[in-house]
């Protein structure tokens, strides 16, 4: 078997089923609840050793009360660091908004509006015309699950966009040395992915099904033990983090994903650790945001279209000029408006962290 077509094939396993089941009422997920990440350390505060999740006890996803999960840095063959705080929050996310937009979907309401988790972030989403009777019996779980799956995985990066332009979210606790960690979108991919088969499976209802879906979908992914996960840390150290540093500095994080750009991309070409001796020669996992595009014949890739109010003027400004929070209305189009804001975004992380600090190596 040719090593294409092996990864083709890891690919069509990875991203699972399109259609998902409709949870009943009892199991609709609250608006979400953040967790504290972690970063891909072996240390945050100097000598503090970081928290290094096991994979063989992940412990019980809940809504609200997350002191049976287990958190922390794993570290996957296929896509690299990944925190587990983020993969829970985009599936909490994506749960959270596939009810939203089902209910709008099957309502027939021409417009869906949610705040985006941090003060002052809201999205609206704006549907061209209603679906038919037929369409919302048929069509609207999948096309629901689709557009929550891309509207999550703005909340979350958005998140990254303020945190870097210096929101916190305790006062006075900056977040900025975190601020697009190189294991967050990848874990928020993975997050998506974990929502999507919780949602299509047919022996647990739906919080139960995300505390039996992550080991398998981790396991996909390659994850491996702490031991890797530490090798894996001391193969970047100098280059990802600064060992002479640490949080809150900024420059303890040397290197950053910003990855935006590949919104809707098949692959997020996440960073892996290279020379791994657990891991040498298989192929990166390929998980898509959403498949809009290779749905119902594309027909819904570009159906709905999203305004977004940001949250912070700063960041039109930077990004259009300081004429901008006043002649776009404070806000922003996705996602024709993220390529300046990505680069923006760039330009400073270059300028603080050195001309390679988006890139791995």
């Amino acid at each position: 078997m040719t090593t294409r077509l092996v990864s083709l094939l890891l690919a069509l396993a990875l991203t699972g089923p399109v259609w998902a089941r409709p949870p009943a009422p009892g199991e609709w997920p609250p608006t979400p609840v953040g967790r504290g990440g972690t970063l891909p350390t072996p240390y945050t505060l100097f000598f503090l050793p970081n928290t290094l999740a096991d994979p063989s006890d992940l412990g019980t996803h809940a809504w609200r009360d997350h002191s049976q999960e287990t958190l922390g840095i794993v570290y996957s063959c296929r896509m690299g660091f990944l925190d587990l705080v983020h993969i829970r929050n985009a599936a909490d996310w994506t749960l959270h908004l596939y009810v939203l937009f089902l209910r709008a979907l099957q309502d027939g309401t021409p417009t869906l509006d949610f705040d985006g988790g941090e003060r002052g972030v809201h999205f609206q989403v704006r549907f061209p015309a209603p679906l038919s009777a037929e369409e919302r019996a048929t069509l609207a779980p999948t096309l629901a699950l689709q557009l929550a799956r891309r509207h999550a995985d703005w909340v979350l990066a958005w998140h990254e966009v303020l945190t870097w332009y210096g929101y916190s979210t305790l006062w006075g606790v900056s977040e900025h040395a975190s601020a697009f960690s190189v294991d967050d979108l990848p874990s928020h991919r993975v997050g998506l992915t974990l929502a999507e088969r919780a949602l299509a499976d047919p022996d647990h209802e739906l919080l139960p099904a995300l505390t039996a879906q992550l080991a398998p979908l981790l396991a996909e992914l390659q994850v491996q033990p702490r031991a890797v996960t530490t090798e894996a840390m001391e193969r970047v150290k100098g280059l990802w983090w600064n060992p002479r540093s640490g949080w809150p500095a900024n420059g303890f994080i040397s290197r950053r994903y910003l990855g935006m750009e590949d919104a809707g991309q098949l692959s997020l070409a996440p960073w892996r650790v290279p020379g791994l001796p657990a891991c040498e020669g298989g192929p990166a996992a390929q998980l898509p945001v959403d498949r809009l595009d290779q749905w119902a014949d594309g027909r819904f890739a570009h159906w709905a279209t999203t305004v977004l109010t940001p949250g912070m003027d700063s960041v039109l400004r930077d990004s259009f000029g300081p004429e901008a929070p006043q002649t776009r209305a404070g806000t922003l189009q996705l996602p024709d408006d993220l390529p300046a804001v990505v680069a923006e975004l760039r330009r400073r992380m270059r300028d603080e962290l050195g001309p390679r600090a988006d890139q791995p190596d």
